[in-house]
């Protein structure tokens, strides 16, 4: 497990700047709670990356959802003021992009920290963040809770450094690093990912922002260490050898989970479809239910098109809402996705997208 001192900040925004000096590769928020004023650090630009390489590869994955909708919404609401210990587990409300079903990494992309027109990274979460404090929302930072040893940390972007103890970074994705980073970071685990939230309580809203570098893998294992392989459940890569960067979707995925049903007798079912076109040989394969034991699936094979009911034990599927992944062969996740349950007595459906 990384060093990582899982922890979520909430309160109100207080001010937000770039960091100072300018080649320091983050933004600066400061929250109110509790009377107190706590100190956020957000990457907005990466400064893992090897020297000689280009510009481009420094730009940070990122993904606003300025409507929310998943069951970890509840959990992050029950947070208190402040700074507060996130239990590292599904059921304790702590984030894993890979395993959560947080997001749809294909809907990924990169974006320099300033963009042409000012429109970048820095840009558009400042935007965020102010109207969040313009219109008094909530704002939630999940990451890693640091020890300050700078009294003047934040003096140049703001006049004055927050007295309280501790400050958040690692605002972003904690898996994935290559070996040669992790050596000498040593955040690489699961249960322990970073991301923002902005909770508008007048629109019932929730915005979710999420980070990540471009050198960090889409498939690791149990201890949140890369595993190769390429399953369509990744985000786009880019090709900056020319000035630009050209985007490389993902491939195509095999199959895809389509729906989860609930009867009232708490009989439960999921359902997937080949989408590809050509049979698909499901030996092997395992489906994931709320991150516990993978439950094998049918060796049957499925034609191009087909959909495949899976019958699960009764009261599987939790009414309050779940995470369903589709694992191949290989262990890679070939889709990851959320479903917000039901009425238990009359039972439900649920889309998975």
């Amino acid at each position: 497990m990384g060093h990582i001192n899982y922890q979520c900040l909430r309160g109100k925004i207080h001010a937000v700047a770039p960091a100072a000096p300018p080649t320091n590769p983050h933004l600066w928020v400061i929250l109110e709670a509790n009377g107190e004023q706590w100190f956020a650090t957000i990457n907005v630009r990466s400064d893992k990356d090897a020297l000689g390489e280009p510009a481009g590869k420094s730009y940070l994955y990122y993904l606003v959802d300025a409507d929310f909708d998943h069951p970890f919404v509840a959990s992050i609401l029950a947070r208190p003021e402040g700074l507060s210990a996130v239990e590292r587990s599904f059921a304790g409300g702590a984030l894993d992009f890979q395993r959560a079903g947080l997001f749809d990494p294909n809907a990924m992309r990169v974006l320099p920290p300033d963009g042409p027109g000012h429109d970048g990274l820095v840009q558009r979460l400042t935007g965020i963040l102010q109207l969040a404090k313009d219109q008094d929302c909530d704002v939630f930072f999940y990451g890693n809770a640091f020890m300050k040893d700078n009294p003047h940390q934040t003096d140049a972007a703001f006049g004055y450094t927050p007295q309280t103890p501790f400050g958040l970074d690692n605002v972003h994705m904690a898996q994935g690093d290559p070996q040669a980073i992790n050596m000498r970071l040593r955040e690489n685990g699961v249960w322990h990912d970073g991301a923002s939230f902005v909770w508008d309580g007048r629109a019932q809203r929730m915005t979710a922002i999420f980070l990540s570098f471009q050198s960090q893998a889409w498939h690791t294992n149990d201890s949140g260490d890369p595993i190769d392989g390429a399953t369509g459940a990744e985000a786009p890569a880019y090709d900056f050898s020319k000035a630009d960067g050209a985007l490389i979707m993902p491939p195509p995925r095999l199959a895809q989970l389509t729906s989860a049903h609930r009867g009232p007798d708490g009989g439960a079912s999921v359902v997937l479809t080949n989408m590809s076109h050509d049979p698909l040989d499901l030996s092997g394969w395992t489906l994931v239910v709320d991150a516990k034991t993978p439950i094998d699936l049918p060796a049957t094979t499925l034609g191009p098109g087909q959909p495949l009911s899976v019958t699960l034990t009764p009261g599987s599927l939790e009414d309050r809402g779940g995470v369903l992944m589709l694992v191949n062969p290989s262990g890679l996740s070939v889709h990851c996705a959320a479903h917000r349950g039901g009425d238990s007595l009359a039972g439900w459906s649920s889309s998975l997208g």
